[in-house]
């Protein structure tokens, strides 16, 4: 346990981080849940006995804390003293506790969940919890500081990725506040007395510093051995198989895994496994909103498909959100939304598609993964979500429906699904590959939304080619629908991209890029034309408008498919080809004036505000007095660019799949992945797609 101080948040810090990261809302949690807590872990009579044998707590305040102090740093040393007298005598600290109350790096945390930070002794690694110190002048709502407990919470989730809870607390020589964090948001206590109700206090401070990892708000299905220097040598990950009968993997520990690095949402953990057999698997664990269909019912669908990810076994309702905070009934109506934690096993395959080794490997690994979204879509089943980080590439030597697999169906849906599972929205999905006419639904009436169709789908694949080749980014829907409009439809287009490619990409891709670029150009065209032509049928019903268009699946899919069996041929008789050209280990991007060129020959409309890269940097929480630095998140300097100083972004330096922005998969848990004003869009320009880019680099510096 830690006890963190810092400055106050200004009022728009605390407005922007809370937006950013709670959607904007933390409710008050009813008056009995603070009663409620931690009521086994000590005895009135045993907290009683505490207060005689220490004499911490006399004539109802706890002596050490002054009354009426002047500046903060008065509280800093009496508050410490007091929460580690009432761990050492509840038997959470010494020889045998694992517990400390600290304000400095001098200390280390220990644990089986917990592991010391590289270069330091404290940090968010090892941290049961942390407290936020104030005056008590200071403090008129909690609220008020919520985005200095939101940053201690987010920074704990990242660091100690088996979290399923952090409970916080804001403390005064008065009153305390306890916040509670988990993947639906937050919540905050009334405030309550720390000295005329020295129960609850006391309570509150062995909750937050149990030796119970579950307690604490730990997943102990996920262990650790740490050594000697506190650093984790090995691991452990229990959970069941399909038939029910309980398995302990190893986890891989020289193998990345992923988390997701928002607060709310999914809270997708992806854990690399082997068995006893050396057999490699996937684990993932996140977070299901109520009413969506859990993945491992649509990945049963997908049993026995090619090029579709295959589930081993799986475990549902491990734990639900609103077990943890009391009585969720009397929140304002759509300030809550239950989750529940799904885990899933899965068979493991290769890295993203991003990490081919020749042109030949990236499409077959994208041919095949459209041929596993035909069988899907067979199964009734729309994915909803292509991107290359849901494309693997298959084994080495893998035979044709094996060479790129599909994965992460945990937005996907049923095509006969209610139509508030299925509506096209542009807040689901992964913003730079979303089809044209699911940006449109950023300005559409709510009378106008139609359902997400596997044509979307199809057009996603054809800007995930377009991205490997020109490596493509962009995030605003408005800005984005008007850039992939010019980029789809514009005449320059092919004479730019002719100039612009790598020369290893040209002899097998440049055709299908143009070949596949004119179809979904027509596709898209025929979509737009029906667009507003819908009428209620007798019933009062309305039709799908898109149906003239829609009967013709498999001739769509042929189509594609015949497409990059093309080009596969060709990649595959240049390589064996005297002299050709190598096509291993295409460098994305292209020369600053090829550049020019491109964003000269397409010249799309101009994007809202200034054109500048961002980096995206996680809360940096310190200590005015000196009394304590917080470890913080490693973030990369902030650029800036524009363009006649193009940001060069190769290959090697792609952005990891956990900063990608996670749109939301819930209509009502809107979450912030956009500036609300248009006129505060920026865009990062790149060598080859100066012109194609929007405000992606904004979204992706909240994550």
């Amino acid at each position: 346990m830690s006890t963190y101080t810092s400055s106050p948040v200004s009022d728009s810090e605390t407005h922007n981080l809370v937006a950013e990261e709670l959607g904007g809302n933390i409710p008050e949690a009813d008056a009995g849940w603070i009663n409620s807590l931690y009521e086994g872990l000590a005895k009135v009579a045993s907290i009683d006995q505490y207060f005689g044998l220490s004499s911490e707590h006399k004539n109802g305040w706890w002596r050490r804390i002054p009354e009426a102090p002047t500046h903060i740093s008065e509280l800093y040393e009496p508050l410490r003293i007091v929460i580690d007298s009432i761990i050492t005598h509840f038997g959470l600290s010494g020889v045998n506790g694992t517990r400390e109350a600290v304000n400095t790096q001098n200390h280390a945390f220990k644990g089986p969940s917990f592991s010391v930070p590289d270069g330091a002794e404290l940090g968010f690694s090892n941290a049961t919890s942390c407290f936020a110190v104030r005056l008590d002048a200071e403090v008129t709502e909690a609220p008020d500081h919520a985005a200095q407990m939101t940053a201690y919470a987010k920074n704990i989730f990242i660091q100690q990725p088996n979290r399923i809870f952090v409970r916080t607390l804001l403390i005064t020589q008065r009153r305390a506040f306890l916040f509670h964090f988990d993947r639906s948001g937050a919540q905050y206590s009334s405030p309550f007395n720390i000295h005329t109700e020295p129960h609850t206090f006391t309570r509150i401070i062995l909750g937050l510093c149990a030796a119970d990892e579950r307690i604490l708000g730990l997943d102990d299905s996920v262990q650790w051995v740490v050594g000697p220097d506190g650093k984790k040598l090995s691991g452990t990950l229990t959970t069941l198989t399909s038939d029910n009968t309980t398995i302990t993997y190893d986890l891989i520990m020289n193998e990345d895994g992923f988390a997701r690095r928002g607060l709310r949402g999914r809270g997708t953990i992806c854990w690399v496994v082997q068995n006893a057999k050396k057999e490699r698997f996937i684990v993932k664990d996140y977070w299901l909103a109520d009413g969506r269909t859990p993945e491992f019912e649509l990945l049963k669908e997908a049993r026995g498909l090619s090029a579709v990810c295959q589930m081993v076994s799986y475990e549902e309702n491990r734990a639900q959100t609103k077990a943890f905070r009391g009585d969720t009934n009397l929140f304002k109506q759509g300030s809550f939304q239950n989750r529940t934690a799904i885990r899933i096993v899965m068979k493991a395959y290769g890295r993203s598609a991003e990490n081919f080794s020749s042109a030949q490997q990236f499409l077959a690994a994208l041919r095949d993964a459209i041929a596993g979204h035909r069988s899907l879509l067979a199964k009734g089943v729309i994915h909803r979500d292509v991107s290359p980080n849901n494309i693997l590439l298959g084994c080495p030597e893998a035979d044709e429906g094996h060479r790129g697999v599909l994965i992460d169906l945990d937005i996907a849906s049923k095509r006969d699904a209610p139509f508030d599972l299925i509506r096209a929205d542009y807040k689901t999905g992964t913003r730079p590959f979303q089809s044209l006419m699911i940006l449109k639904t950023s300005e559409l009436d709510e009378e106008d939304i139609f359902a997400h169709d596997y044509l979307d789908d199809l057009e996603s694949f054809f800007w995930v080619f377009s991205y490997i080749l020109l490596t493509y980014k962009s995030n605003d829907p408005y800005w984005s629908y008007d850039v992939k409009f010019t980029f789809l439809h514009s005449t320059c287009t092919d004479k730019a991209i002719r100039r612009t490619i790598d020369e290893g990409w040209r002899p097998s891709c440049l055709d299908l890029f143009v070949k596949f670029r004119e179809y979904m150009s027509d596709l898209f065209t025929e979509k737009k034309m029906l667009l507003f032509d819908v009428e209620s049928d007798a019933k009062g019903g309305l039709p799908n408008r898109f149906s003239s268009v829609l009967a013709h699946v498999d001739e769509h899919y042929d189509h594609i498919l015949a497409l990059f069996d093309e080009a596969l041929k060709k990649a595959q008789e240049g390589s064996k080809s005297p002299g050709a050209a190598s096509t291993s280990g295409v460098q994305v991007g292209a020369s600053d004036t090829t550049a020019s060129e491109v964003a000269k020959a397409l010249e799309p409309p101009a994007a809202p505000g200034q054109y500048f890269a961002t980096s995206s940097q996680l809360p940096i929480i310190t200590s005015p007095s000196g009394l304590l630095t917080s470890a913080t998140i490693s973030s990369t300097p902030s650029q800036t660019s524009s363009p006649d100083h193009p940001l060069a972004v190769s290959r090697g330096s792609k952005r990891r799949r956990s900063q990608d922005p996670e749109l939301d998969e819930a209509p009502m848990d809107v979450k912030r992945v956009c500036s609300s004003s248009r006129g505060f869009g920026t865009a990062i320009i790149e060598p080859a797609v100066c012109a194609l880019n929007s405000a992606y680099e904004y979204c992706i510096k909240w994550l």
